[in-house]
């Protein structure tokens, strides 16, 4: 039992693609949700680069400075220990706004984001998160799928 555990964490560890779903009978969708996902993430990695050295510093302000109550944004720092490339999605229960922030396999992003009440879900392989989270000041979140 202990071997089968030790070749289930080393497989799960390996690659983010090795295992799928155990009850997947449509492996072509599963297939295309994974593509899908990937393709997002490309999209979405491209398009945080833009003005991110301005973003970093509006990061480390919000970081080092002390919350301001009547500031409407915030920071997030999102640490992904995984070997896989992931998507945290927030979802504003109250502000209607949404996040899909990519953060890349084994490294951090950071973000600026308005303060309220959010859902946060993410798939890291096939290891699921979900967190409801009141933010109203730097949000510091590491994930991982150990």
């Amino acid at each position: 039992m202990k071997g089968f555990y030790l070749l289930f964490s080393f497989l799960v560890l390996m690659s983010c693609d090795i295992l799928s779903p155990k009850n997947t009978i449509n492996k072509p969708a599963y297939s295309s949700n994974i593509n899908n996902e990937r393709r997002e993430f490309a999209t979405l990695i491209s398009n945080d680069q833009i003005n991110k050295k301005k973003i970093n510093a509006e990061v480390v302000n919000y970081l080092l400075n002390d919350a301001d109550p009547k500031e409407k944004n915030t920071a997030a720092v999102i640490e992904n220990t995984s070997r896989c490339d992931m998507i945290l999605r927030l979802v504003g229960v109250s502000n209607n706004k949404i996040y899909n922030l990519p953060i890349s396999r084994n490294s951090k992003n950071q973000f600026i984001i308005e303060k309220g009440n959010y859902t946060l879900k993410s798939n890291i392989f096939e290891a699921k998160y979900y967190s409801q989270k009141n933010i109203t000041e730097p949000l510091i979140l590491k994930l991982s799928n150990n």
